[in-house]
């Protein structure tokens, strides 16, 4: 049977502000099993982000408030713990990856004393000659060429990618159970995201790590995840195993991000297709479906009353209208489908050779 490594149970998060209070993740759910992956995704503003710090406890109070829920880390609840305690676990047994390594990094210390940085700190019985012997096989693990010369350097003289594979070892440093990635490859190019996700892949292959994958791009979703969760106005609107979100998906929202996503395919003269309109304002959430507004299929129904999350299969749920029995039947957009079709033909031509 599966390890259970984290739960979380309608988790909520609110700021306070001087505008009123912004209701940023409105009653999250969702599990995590010992060496899988999770994608959560959506637009910014979604609640992606503040739901990963969330669970580091990262949120800073004031303004940020935990309004409610659970975060069960191995069976323990987070929520509760002290600062102190919390100091124990992060970057021990929970590791973070930042978006912007430039910003995660000490620009006034070598990469190298980074890393040993950690080492000491999480594992107190490790002399400084072997926290530099491990630094160093860190930097070589994550892919940085001449480790021993990169140890002394400073941040500046790396190039962004490698940066990142700079942070990445420092998360990895104290061997952590669970390692939250937010938006790891959104400030680089195409190329290095592919092989920043292959590492990722490969350092969960061989430490049976579990992450959280933090991103707004669906199209890297498909290589990392084993399951995925959609986001939208603090709410998981869909959630399912990576193939059952990327070719079948149920909610109207998942149908805009798959066929916003850009193709090398597109014709020259092909407009990309956007979702209309712009996000709720969550210091008033609207009655009924958060995404009616910008749903072309929306029913009286969405703006009247919250849909619940309805099953699809063991391990697929959305959370629309559209799933009831009585709904009208919505097929996905063909221009949808027709990217969807794309990818499915992509993978088969993939396996084959």
């Amino acid at each position: 049977m599966s390890e259970l490594i984290l739960e979380v149970k309608d988790l909520k998060i609110n700021f306070k502000t001087y505008a009123g209070t912004v209701q940023a993740v409105r009653g999250v759910n969702f599990t995590l099993e010992r060496g899988k992956t999770l994608a959560i995704v959506g637009e910014s503003g979604s609640g992606k982000s503040v739901t990963s710090n969330a669970l580091m406890k990262l949120i800073p109070q004031p303004p940020g408030v935990y309004a409610g829920g659970e975060i069960l880390f191995q069976g323990k609840d987070l929520i509760p713990l002290t600062e102190k305690q919390m100091t124990k676990i992060r970057g021990n047994e929970i590791a973070m990856i930042f978006q912007d390594p430039m910003t995660a990094l000490n620009p006034t210390m070598k990469v190298g004393k980074q890393i040993m940085e950690v080492i000491i700190k999480h594992k107190k019985d490790t002399s400084k000659a072997d926290a530099k012997k491990r630094a160093i096989e860190l930097l070589d693990q994550v892919g940085i060429p001449y480790p021993e010369k990169r140890f002394s350097q400073f941040p500046h003289e790396f190039s962004g990618g490698m940066r990142q594979r700079v942070v990445i070892a420092i998360a990895l440093a104290a061997d952590p159970k669970l390692l939250i990635a937010d938006e790891p490859t959104t400030a680089l190019d195409v190329t290095i995201q592919a092989q920043i996700i292959e590492l990722m892949k490969e350092i969960q292959r061989n430490s049976n790590t579990s992450i959280i994958f933090i991103t707004h791009d669906l199209g890297v979703v498909a290589n990392v995840a084993d399951f995925v969760a959609v986001m939208y106005a603090g709410q998981i609107v869909e959630y399912g195993t990576a193939d059952e979100v990327f070719y079948n998906p149920k909610h109207p929202y998942t149908w805009g991000l798959l066929g916003s996503m850009p193709d090398l395919e597109n014709k020259s003269d092909e407009l990309l297709r956007t979702i209309p309109g712009s996000p709720p304002d969550l210091i008033h959430p609207p009655k009924g479906d958060a995404f009616a507004a910008r749903n072309e299929f929306a029913m009286q129904i969405d703006y009247d009353e919250e849909p619940p999350m309805f099953q699809v299969s063991t391990t697929h749920f959305a959370k629309t209208w559209l799933l009831h029995p009585d709904a009208p039947r919505v097929s996905v957009p063909e221009a949808v489908q027709k990217r969807i079709d794309g990818y499915l033909a992509k993978e088969e031509n993939s396996s084959a050779e």
